[in-house]
Parts: structure tokens; sequence; C-alpha cells
């Protein structure tokens, strides 16, 4: 057979044409079979409608120069975070409870409704004009109507939680920014307090008083010096007085033999003692004035025995005029002996209060000297450790700057949270705007028309072929004479027609009206097929019914 196949020539139009002649039924009949089921399950198949709302991403109003927003998130990110919560089953059930969804279904259990309306929804992300960012909403279902009212409200749903997830995050920005910046207050306000009690404990000893402290020391130093001169003038001083009362006991201890001193006014009561005693008091004052001055207490007492002398004197001439001699010697003695008593006591007196001051300022200057040593040593330990105490100092401000940092960084991004938290809630941020609401879908997505009328179409004839195409293959009749020359070696000497017998008239007609009825069905399917596809199934189906009255 296979033998026979490749020894057949090259088949030419004119026999293909002769060959669907004769095999058209093959052709007809699944043609109109293929076309009959398209049609058939087109009509009879549930219908899926389609709507969906485009979303455009527009961009916050205000310039992010002034105003940046907390939100970061992607497009993609958001929309996947806002679809799973749309998407959630006690929303998907408010949905189902609000449109009455799966009615018609009463045994499927509420899990399985969830789940199937779950499916149903797709969110696409898409590009518009000028590259902007934009998601569709897509929902599908057997109502027209329900569909287009579920996408719209889906549409809403995801504008309004966008506003919320928004909002959220920023207050939640917010919020977690003022509890950080809070902490950080505090221990800013810790390092603050160290800060200060560091600088409060070693006060006068910090890095920045060193120069200060150096002065100090300086001007310590100097008074240092100023109060060892003074008290090593006042210790000369204290050593001369101390001579002077030596010299002055030695004077005294040799007047005892001067004839000033052994005045005695008791037992020498003449004039001429007198007047000697008026002389020598007369030379010990001159004396006395080399030295000090007239009001110098030594000098006074010894002018005021000089005028009672001189007095005295003068009374006793007048009482030896008088006769009475004896009571002015003894007056005049008393008097003298008073005075003599009186000189030595009041000199020593003297200069014992001056030994007494002298002494006295010695041991202030001292005390004082003291003072200023424990001062010096108390800057010199200050000096001593400045450089521990700016190592110190260092690392407290190092620290301390370093929060003060954080918190000054802390605290502009707060303020610029809390500006995004107005902007959100005045709706001045990034929004979702509707650019085309879901619309009455007019023709179903399932079952596809086009689909199907291609693929009952092609169905069709791709069986009639490929039924005919076999047939041909093994059928070895001879049909053509090329065959008898070629095949069987024999010329052909004359070629008798076929006979026709009278019943094969009516055979002829009867295949002929069977033909043109089953062309007839089949333009008829097809050109019906062909206006679903065109008009649409729901469009054809109200026509037929409101043509027909049905």
């Amino acid at each position: 057979m296979a033998d026979q196949f490749q020894s057949q020539m090259p088949i030419k139009p004119d026999q293909i044409l002769e060959i669907i002649i004769r095999r058209r039924w093959f052709i007809l009949i699944p043609f109109c079979i293929t076309l009959t089921l398209g049609l058939f399950h087109t009509l009879t198949a549930g219908k899926t409608y389609e709507a969906s709302t485009l979303i455009l991403v527009q961009p916050q109003r205000v310039p992010t120069n002034y105003v940046r927003s907390v939100v970061t998130s992607t497009i993609n990110e958001r929309i996947s975070t806002i679809s799973q919560q749309i998407l959630s089953r006690s929303n998907l059930e408010k949905i189902i409870d609000q449109f009455g969804l799966f009615q018609d279904s009463k045994g499927i259990y509420l899990e399985d409704k969830v789940n199937s309306l779950r499916k149903q929804v797709q969110v696409k992300i898409e590009r518009t004009r000028a590259d902007a960012e934009a998601f569709s909403i897509v929902f599908q279902g057997n109502e027209p109507q329900t569909v287009m009212r579920v996408a719209n409200t889906l549409a809403s749903f995801f504008m309004d939680e966008n506003l919320k997830v928004r909002e959220a995050q920023a207050v939640g920005t917010s919020e977690f920014l003022d509890s950080e910046l809070e902490k950080t207050r505090k221990n800013l306000e810790e390092r603050e307090k160290q800060l200060a009690d560091y600088r409060s404990q070693y006060m006068g000893g910090l890095p920045d008083e060193v120069e200060s402290n150096l002065r100090t020391l300086d001007r310590l130093q100097l008074q240092m010096t100023a109060k060892n001169e003074s008290l090593r003038q006042a210790r000369n001083a204290l050593a001369m007085l101390e001579s002077q009362i030596t010299q002055s006991r030695e004077m005294a201890s040799q007047s005892s033999n001067d004839p000033f001193s052994s005045m005695d006014f008791e037992e020498n009561s003449g004039t001429s003692d007198d007047e000697q005693k008026l002389a020598s008091a007369q030379k010990e004052y001159e004396a006395l004035l080399l030295k000090y001055t007239d009001k110098h207490p030594d000098a006074r007492k010894i002018k005021k025995i000089i005028d009672k002398l001189e007095k005295s004197i003068e009374e006793s001439k007048a009482k030896a005029a008088e006769a009475e001699p004896e009571i002015d010697d003894k007056a005049a003695k008393s008097g003298s002996d008073d005075i003599t008593t009186q000189m030595p006591n009041f000199a020593g007196m003297q200069q014992g209060a001056q030994l007494k001051q002298i002494k006295t300022e010695i041991q202030k200057i001292e005390s004082d000297v003291s003072n200023i040593e424990q001062q010096m040593k108390l800057y010199q330990v200050k000096v001593a450790d400045t450089p521990k105490r700016q190592l110190e100092l260092q690392s407290l401000q190092r620290d301390y700057t370093n929060i003060q940092t954080v918190f000054n960084s802390l605290l502009d991004r707060k303020l610029e949270a809390e500006l995004s938290v107005n902007m959100e809630k005045k709706q001045k941020g990034e929004q979702f705007r509707i650019l085309d609401h879901a619309r009455l879908p007019e023709r179903p997505i399932s079952p596809n028309v086009k689909l199907l009328f291609l693929l009952s179409i092609a169905s069709g004839l791709g069986i009639g072929v490929g039924i005919i195409f076999l047939l041909e293959i093994f059928d070895s009749s001879i049909r053509r004479e090329e065959q008898i020359e070629k095949d069987l070696g024999l010329k052909i000497l004359a070629a008798i027609p076929p006979m026709k017998w009278p019943q094969d008239r009516m055979k002829i007609k009867i295949q002929r009206i069977t033909f043109a009825c089953f062309s007839a069905y089949a333009i008829v399917f097809l050109t019906f097929f062909a206006i679903l596809n065109y008009k649409g199934l729901d469009r054809t189906i109200n026509f037929i019914k409101s043509t027909f009255n049905i």
C-alpha cells in the first residue's frame, strides 16, 4: 500500500476540487456538527462579565522641597498591603452580604464563597501616559450590574484604605519619633546634669580656667613676696624696739646716780637745790627734743616738771619772804617726788605697747603668709590636675555633643513628621484618583464567542479534511486514466461513460436536496454565530426576545 501511495502522481488543483466534491459529506457533516456544538455551548454556558476601574496614583500637591512625606514605600508595596486588607475575609464577607452574592449557591460553605470571590478580584499595575503610576481593579461575575457595583466599591475601598494607611503610617512615624525624642531628651538632661555637677565639683580647676589659675598663682606669689618683705621689716622693727628698750633700761640704771634722778624735795628744801633740779630738767628736756618733738609724752612730762620746778622756786621765794619756808619746802618736795616717779613708768608703758603692737603685726603677717601658701598649694594642685580634668571633661562633652546631635536630628524629623501628618490629614499628600470608573459591561468575557466561532469552524473543517485525507490514502480505486497507463502499464483504447439508470436520478436528486439542507443549516448557524460575534451575545439574544416576544 505504501508503494502504491508512493507511486501516485502529484495531485492537481482540479483533482483536489474533484475530491472535495466527491467527499463533500465528510466536510459538511462535521462542519455542521461542530457549529451546532459551538453555538449550543455559547448559548448554554454560564456568562462571565468583567468590570475594571483605573486608578491613578497622584503625587503629593505640596512640593517635596517644603514638606517631605514620611510614607516612603513604593506603589507596589502599598498596593500589595492594601490588597491584603481589602481581600481579607472580614471585608469580603461584608461585600457578599452587601451585594447578595452567591445566593443561588445554597450548598457552598462561606469559606468557599470567600475564596471564590477573592479569585474574582484582580489588581493590575499599569502605566498610563507620561509613565505615570496607575493600577486597575478588575472584578468578574455573572451579573453585569453587580459586577460594576462591586468594582466601584472595591475602588472606593482602595482609596479610603490608602488614606487610612498613609495617615496611620505618618501618625505612627510621628509617635515613634516623639517617644524616641522624649528618651533622647531625658538622656540629654542626664548628661547635662552630669556635666553641670562635674563643673560644679571641680569649679576653679577646669581647663578653661587654667589661665586664670596661673594668673592667680602669679598674684599670690607677688603677695607672698610683699608679705615676706613686710615680715622682715616688722622683725627688724621688733629687734630695734627691743634694742631701744634695753638701752632705755641701761640709761635708767645709769641715771640713778644722776643729780636729776636723786632729787629729794623733802630733804633739800633750799632754793638752790630747786634751781639745780630745774637746770638738770631743762638739760634733759633739750636732750629729748633732739630725739623727739615737744609733743612726745616724755618731753611733755619733763616740760610739766620744769613748769612745776619753776613754780616751786617762785613759791619758795615767796614763802621765804613770808617766813613760811618749811611748808613750801615740803610741798615742793612732795611734788617733785611724784613727778620723778611718773617719768620712767610712762616711758616703759609706751615702749611695751609698741612692742606688743609689733608682735601682733608679725603674727598677722605670718598668718597671712600661711594662708597664701595654702592658696598657692591649692592652685598648684588645680593646675597640675588640669590635663586629667580636661580628658574627663572632653569625654563628658563628647557624649553630650553626640546625644545633642541625635536630639536635634530627631527634633527636625519630628517637625517634618508633624508637617507630613497635617498634610496627610488635609489630603495634600499622595492620593489615588479614579481615572475610569467601572462601567456596565455589555459583552461577557466568557464564553468567548469569537474564539468559539473560530474554533468551531476550524475544528469542523479540520475533521472533514482529515477524514478525507485518510480515505484517499487508503483508497486503492483507479479513478483517473493516467493511473491505468502508469500503474497497470496498459494503453487506453476507448473510454466508456458511466451508465445512468433511472433510479440514479432520484438518488442524485435526494442527495442534492440533502446537501442543500445541510448547506443551508451550516450557513444559518454560521451566520448566527457571526452575528453573535459581531453584535454580542446579550444584544443578539435581547433582539431575538424582543422580536419574537419570547
